[in-house]
């Protein structure tokens, strides 16, 4: 074998074992993972071609139906958008490509199996150049679905989480990028002239970027970046409601917001709720961050000891300090924010 051939065996070796890792490993998110497991299945099947196409020397081998070019960015899309949770109707109508591009291939195959000279025909017709371009076009437009999906992923997770890194799906729209990027330079090689270096040297690079989409697929297979389950919007808004009571409830009782160093993780470990969830309650119910959300009830708690005559006795600033801010700008960004005047302005108007 020649030493592309063994990058090619090593790499379906690394790819069944991304395969039996994405299938069997008892991950939160298992059901998610499973579409980047069928992925890599593809990518499976493709590379066994590759070495039965060097064993076989039949020409009904080129039109073998397992090429799952109308297939493979399907399973990306519904990992995507499974992961985003965006509600995709008629998920099986995305299969029919697929299967169009199968038995078409099939009844060629078996044709050209039982009457070698069949292949003269199609090569005349251009057939292999033909459904290469179609195909090609197809990957582009699944593509950009994909990466449509990333940016409503990204879009979504600073409301659920308040680090993202790692849990982001840009890896995946590398790999679309570059993917399309593959698929059109394979394309224009089939119009070229054969020339092996060229072959090598872009047979080594789709190595390469597999070996990077199975790295991103490993980092982020235990992440459970699920923004949230499809359910009625009017069930959701309910029990957002329920949950802004209980983080209220504990508030205004605990007054947790007077602890200078309260972070969503710590505050969630408090009330014995995921993170995500009083973060999208306080974001789709209040229409703030957790932060805004915290500073408010500082802000209000600072007013309260206005009321008490206290700005007679004590600074401004050792007032905010008292009312929860660790720091004099950041409270006077906080307040005139969210009173709409300076903290001075407003002292000076309760003294008139």
């Amino acid at each position: 074998m020649k030493v592309i051939d063994y990058l090619f065996l090593l790499s379906g070796l690394q790819s069944i074992l991304i395969t039996s890792t994405l299938f069997f490993y008892q991950s939160k998110k298992k059901h998610v993972n499973r579409y980047l497991g069928l992925f890599f299945t593809t990518i499976c099947v493709e590379l066994a071609i590759h070495f039965v196409i060097i064993e076989v020397n039949h020409p009904a081998i080129y039109y073998q139906p397992f090429r799952f070019d109308f297939l493979s960015m399907n399973f990306l899309f519904f990992y995507a958008v499974e992961t985003t949770s965006i509600y995709t109707k008629r998920k099986l109508y995305y299969y029919i490509p697929a299967i169009v591009e199968f038995l078409l291939l099939l009844v060629i195959f078996i044709a050209v199996l039982l009457n070698p000279d069949l292949d003269n025909f199609f090569q005349e017709i251009y057939f292999d150049m033909i459904i290469g371009f179609v195909a090609s076009i197809y990957i582009v437009v699944m593509a950009i679905l994909v990466i449509k999906v990333n940016i409503e992923h990204r879009k979504r997770l600073p409301h659920f989480y308040e680090i993202t890194k790692y849990k982001s799906l840009d890896w995946l729209t590398v790999f679309c990028i570059v993917y399309v990027f593959f698929n059109i330079v394979s394309y224009i090689l089939h119009a070229l002239p054969n020339n092996e270096y060229v072959y090598v040297f872009f047979d080594i690079g789709y190595l390469f970027f597999l070996y990077y989409i199975t790295i991103a697929s490993l980092v982020q297979i235990n992440i459970m970046n699920v923004i949230l389950p499809r359910v009625e919007e009017k069930e959701v808004k309910e029990k957002l409601e329920s949950v802004v009571k209980i983080i209220e409830k504990h508030m205004l009782e605990n007054k947790a917001y007077l602890n200078p160093s309260i972070s969503l993780k710590v505050f969630a470990k408090d009330i014995k709720l995921p993170e995500r969830l009083i973060s999208k309650a306080i974001n789709k119910i209040e229409h703030k961050n957790f932060n805004n959300y915290i500073n408010y009830y500082r802000v209000e708690e600072f007013k309260q000891l206005l009321s008490m005559d206290r700005h007679k006795k004590f600074s401004i600033s050792a007032i905010a300090n008292e009312a929860g801010f660790n720091s004099r700008a950041s409270f006077y960004k906080n307040f005139k924010d969210i009173v709409g005047v300076s903290p001075l302005s407003y002292v000076n108007n309760i003294n008139i």
